[in-house]
């Protein structure tokens, strides 16, 4: 009786670290569902100025929160085309360009730095669909 207890004992605790295999906590951020905090200098570097001048009003309930979001996200959200600043919503926003995308951004705020806009223009045109 003695081999069979310890045989499954043995069994069920070699079972243990397959038990949900993930590598986050699935009650915060899922990185492969999320993205994950890393990216490339451009992206890092864009994401300060986002969560700076976006991110306290676009966030949830009432926007997408946009301090967390991957480049991947931002992507495939629409928000930005890589390599195309004129067919990206988020920066003919904060540009302030109302012809295509109406209304500026951050509204009711100052418009962004040039050094931020560096900042976005770079992340834009490296960024990899």
């Amino acid at each position: 009786m003695n081999k069979l207890f310890a045989a499954t004992i043995l069994t069920m605790a070699s079972l243990i670290p397959l038990g949900c295999g993930k590598v986050y906590n699935s009650s915060t951020y899922d990185a492969s569902t999320y993205g994950s905090a890393n990216g490339s200098a451009n992206f890092l570097a864009a994401q300060a100025v986002i969560k700076t001048s976006c991110a306290s009003c676009h966030t949830r309930p009432s926007h997408q929160a946009w301090g967390g979001l991957s480049e991947k996200d931002f992507i495939a959200q629409g928000l930005i085309k890589p390599a195309s600043l004129a067919n990206s919503t988020l920066y003919t926003k904060i540009q302030g360009n109302r012809t295509t995308v109406p209304g500026n951004m951050p509204d009711g705020g100052s418009l962004l730095t040039g050094a931020d806009l560096d900042k976005m223009e770079a992340w834009i045109m490296g960024a990899t669909p």
